[in-house]
């Protein structure tokens, strides 16, 4: 009988799992292909035979042991045991071990599954609210790729983003028009520089920092402000003179409160054997952050410098302007004007320029962002799902054994209460059992948390975007959440226990 109501219970969840499995499947290539950043298309997700395969065995493997190993229990028992323990209201000490136990291991599993869940959480929130020192909204951008067929040398690719220049920014619909090299407004170049003056005995002693090639008007676009000194004249070059502008955090870095006018850096290979020419600083302007919200790599962090369009910003000293193949052009509409509509505008000036050059990725930065944090939002929505389904079994575990608990105890509640002990001690007593495998569950399962973030170290940290693995403010979250399930699945049947009839129980004994 028990392995029968098993099998029942473990088939009817199996298809549930497995039909809820497929619609996940399906749901999740969408997400992933439809996105503004889509995967390969040769990369799909399906539900795999052998996979599958387990899972019902798994569920077969669980109705077996959950069906038997209780009924082994039984048959093993004394009749006359049995029934003297049950007209006490005790059940099978072994029975209640093995139940709490698993309650316990539930509330285990739980902690550390909404841990990484609200970890993965927060992390996203970060990225989704991080500053990057302009509107993202406010500005549109779109990439150009000039082919070496039409493009095949530095001079002609120069030419045609001279002429784009020249003509987009005589168009009245835009207030503003720039070139970068960055890629979506999230990625840029970065290496090693070194100040001059400045000692290193070591490569590894060099300082990190980003940089990026950008035309005159490019802080004007992005509504970045200059600190001090000037901006990018059109005749500005490596061959005329190397000049750089650094953001205000590279400035405060490696000059304090002294002025960066007039100051020198280079950059350098990682190895610190290949130098750029010596640059001069002819400007410092507001901090806009020139990478998306990622983390940054080892030693690296949100200092940065500019240089101008067709400058050369590493390796040694070029005799020609050197321009890219690979550019963004950045277009800020005119005052009550959204820069999503200058969509159409932007392509058919591209178009004019060259009717063989498709632009790609031509959208708002914020949009750009929002497509490369789908993949991350999947992740916390599979961690979430995990941990309300945890949070399910937990409090569906506490309260069956509660109550399973509850009934076998009815006669030894009644009979309490007529030796004198009332309500509220009753439901006391209930809620403590049930607080003491909150409180185990909750000591392993967050310890196991705490460990699991030590063990995985600075791969953890790098998953997370200005989250601390060890955050005591989440741990407190997911304890208060755990907590509150737990106490609606033990209020329940501990409220029960305290209406038991004494002369029903008395009747019963």
């Amino acid at each position: 009988q028990m392995l029968t109501e098993s099998s029942l219970v473990a088939a009817i969840g199996a298809v549930i799992g497995v039909g809820g499995a497929y619609w996940m499947t399906n749901l999740l290539m969408d997400v992933t292909h439809g996105g503004a950043n889509p995967i390969p298309s040769f990369i799909v997700f399906r539900i795999n035979g052998a996979v599958l395969a387990f899972v019902a065995g798994a569920a077969a493997f669980s109705a077996l042991i959950s069906g038997l190993l209780p009924a082994y229990v039984a048959s093993r028992a004394n009749a006359s045991a049995v029934l003297k323990d049950f007209g006490r209201g005790h059940s099978s000490r072994i029975l209640g071990i093995v139940n709490r136990s698993l309650v316990v291991f539930q509330i285990v599993v739980t902690s550390i599954l909404l841990t990484g869940s609200a970890l993965q959480l927060q992390s996203i929130r970060q990225q989704q609210n991080t500053d990057f020192g302009y509107d993202t909204n406010g500005i549109l951008s779109a990439r150009l790729a000039l082919m070496e067929g039409d493009y095949p040398d530095s001079a002609r690719k120069k030419a045609f983003f001279d002429r784009a220049l020249l003509q987009m920014r005589s168009n009245q619909t835009y207030a503003r028009v720039a070139l970068t090299t960055r890629f979506q407004m999230l990625f840029t170049g970065a290496g090693p520089v070194e100040i001059e003056g400045q000692q290193y005995l070591a490569a590894t002693d060099r300082p990190n920092a980003n940089f990026e090639n950008v035309s005159s008007g490019y802080f004007q676009a992005l509504g970045a402000k200059i600190l001090e000194g000037r901006d990018f004249a059109e005749d500005d070059s490596d061959q005329k003179q190397p000049v750089a502008i650094v953001n205000a955090g590279f400035a405060a870095k490696h000059f304090g409160h002294d002025s960066a006018l007039g100051r020198r850096f280079r950059t350098t290979d990682v190895n610190g054997e290949i130098f750029s020419p010596w640059r001069t600083i002819i400007g410092v302007v507001s901090d806009v952050r020139m990478t998306g919200p990622f983390n940054n790599a080892p030693n690296f962090d949100g200092t940065g410098f500019y240089v101008p369009f067709y400058a050369s910003p590493t390796g040694a000293a070029v005799d020609q302007p050197v321009a890219p193949q690979f550019a963004t052009v950045l277009v800020r509409p005119r005052p009550g004007q959204a820069a999503v509509t200058l969509s159409n505008d932007l392509l058919r000036d591209i178009a004019k320029l060259d009717p063989n050059l498709p632009p790609y990725f031509v959208a708002t930065p914020a949009t750009n962002l929002d497509g490369i944090l789908a993949q991350s939002r999947v992740v916390a929505t599979m961690f979430s799902i995990f941990g309300l389904i945890a949070v399910i079994l937990s409090a569906v575990g506490l309260y069956g054994v509660m109550s399973f608990s509850v009934n076998q105890r009815r006669q030894e509640f009644g009979t309490r209460m007529v030796l004198g002990a009332d309500r509220q001690r009753i439901l006391r007593m209930v809620l403590k059992q049930g607080f003491v495998q909150l409180v185990i569950g909750l000591v392993l399962g967050l310890g196991l948390a705490l460990a699991i973030a030590k063990v995985g170290g600075e791969g953890i940290r790098q998953a997370l975007f200005q989250v601390n693995p060890n955050d005591p403010l989440i741990f407190l979250a997911v304890s208060g959440l755990i907590a509150v399930v737990a106490f609606a699945a033990t209020i329940v049947p501990a409220r029960r226990a305290t209406r038991v009839d004494p002369a029903v129980a008395m009747r019963s004994e």
